[in-house]
């Protein structure tokens, strides 16, 4: 696995809360990549000529590949010279990605000395990929990096500390299936890089937000809004009222934001950081919300 530096035990970990990629990581990645060229060999096979078996990475087969996929990504894959140039993030994320789903692992036992190369066998492991996604990821957090590559091979971000415990902890099993995938969506798009996903997480939310305010009675929204309320206050002298204003609150920035409505007149929310703020608002409320509506059979 990636190596601890010193720094990070002396010191402890940098804090994760950049979304910039720079040259110098986009290096390091590129560097990590060509190491681990060989790795692509199973899936752009470089044959032996002498009886076909695999000796390598096809690596024109590999870059048409890599370019078919990820149009924005500069071919040939290398490093930058000049620390000024501009990295094309979502390119460098989704090329991360597809390295991942294309390494396997391999093993050189039989050495062609005719041609001077061994040929490749690929044992039922996934060692190298592990590797890959370790350093790869390494290079992220000691830059200070919200993203990191999950074992489904999917690029993930880091949420911020708060907005994470409640949703490692929020408990998504109603009986209404429609309401669960709905907050299910929301989570699961908040943690992408993304910023379209991250806006449609929040779609998705007050739309969760939505349908449970109708849970108790569909056809009276008022009246069930009510119910919950008072089911969450749970008999807590004046909490009726704080979740009433919490409800009408929310309930108004849905309606003045674009958020769920997208007319003109509705106001644009200006940075990612607002919209983790507004998610980890409303998550808030949908978390008190769940733990009743859960139980409820």
């Amino acid at each position: 696995m990636a190596h601890e530096y010193f720094s990070d035990r002396e010191l402890g970990k940098k804090e994760l809360k950049s979304e910039e990629i720079t040259v110098s990581v986009y290096n390091g990645i590129v560097g990590v990549y060509k190491r681990f060229q060989k790795n692509f060999s199973n899936d752009f096979p470089d044959t032996c000529p002498d009886n076909g078996m695999v000796c390598g990475t096809d690596v024109q087969l590999l870059n048409a590949a890599i370019k078919a996929q990820i149009p924005k990504m500069e071919m040939p894959v290398n490093v930058k010279w000049d620390e000024e140039e501009d990295v094309d993030k979502y390119a460098l994320l989704d090329f991360v990605e597809f390295c991942y789903s294309k390494i396997s692992d391999i093993n050189e036992s039989d050495y062609h000395s005719y041609f001077k190369h061994y040929h490749i066998f690929f044992p039922d492991t996934e060692n190298e990929k592990e590797k890959f996604r370790a350093e790869v990821n390494q290079i992220f957090a000691r830059n200070g990096i919200v993203f990191y590559l999950d074992s489904d091979s999917m690029v993930k971000r880091h949420l911020p500390t708060q907005l994470d415990t409640v949703l490692q902890n929020l408990n998504v099993k109603s009986k209404d299936d429609r309401l669960n995938e709905l907050v299910n969506l929301a989570i699961e798009n908040i943690r992408k890089p993304k910023e379209i996903d991250r806006q449609f997480a929040l779609e998705k939310l007050w739309d969760a937000f939505e349908r449970v305010k109708t849970f108790y009675d569909p056809n009276n929204k008022k009246a069930s809004v009510q119910t919950l309320v008072l089911n969450i206050a749970a008999g807590t002298a004046e909490f009726d009222d704080l979740l009433d204003t919490e409800f009408r609150h929310l309930t108004d920035i849905g309606n003045k934001y674009q958020i769920r409505h997208f007319e003109t007149n509705k106001i644009q929310i200006g940075s990612m950081k607002q919209v983790d703020y507004l998610f980890y608002r409303m998550i808030a409320l949908i978390d008190l919300c769940m733990d009743k509506v859960n139980n409820e059979k």
